[in-house]
């Protein structure tokens, strides 16, 4: 995945922030902590395996990132902004899947990709 996880109770999640995207809202610096953060939360076993989470996008990342999560099967549950008068406006991606752990945690890595294309790559794997 190239981030650190943590175990909460039968689920490993993970949770990654955007230190590519500095966004106010009213005036407030939105991070991680307050929930400007792309995260999934796994369970099950290696042959059968569930995912959930929220990905936190740019308008224009909204595309790709479907198009990532689709080819790896995992669905997209909703589209939808989290925030009032954001700058810039961040949109939030909540999906599902199920299968073998690995093909649901590469998608969520794919999708991870399509984030900070552009002007500054896709946003790098923190070890």
């Amino acid at each position: 995945m190239g981030y650190q996880g943590v175990v909460n109770g039968p689920t490993y999640k993970y949770t990654v922030g955007r230190a590519d995207v500095q966004s106010i809202m009213m005036g407030t610096e939105m991070t991680a902590a307050i929930g400007l953060n792309s995260w999934a939360a796994l369970a099950g076993k290696q042959a059968d395996a569930h995912i959930a989470g929220d990905i936190a996008m740019l308008e224009h990342e909204v595309n790709p990132v479907i198009k990532a999560l689709r080819a790896h099967n995992l669905e997209v549950v909703a589209v939808h902004n989290h925030m009032l008068f954001d700058q810039p406006r961040m949109m939030f991606l909540h999906y599902y899947g199920r299968g073998p752990a690995m093909q649901i945690a590469t998608g969520f890595r794919a999708a991870l990709d399509q984030l900070g294309k552009g002007k500054m790559g896709a946003m790098p794997m923190k070890h």
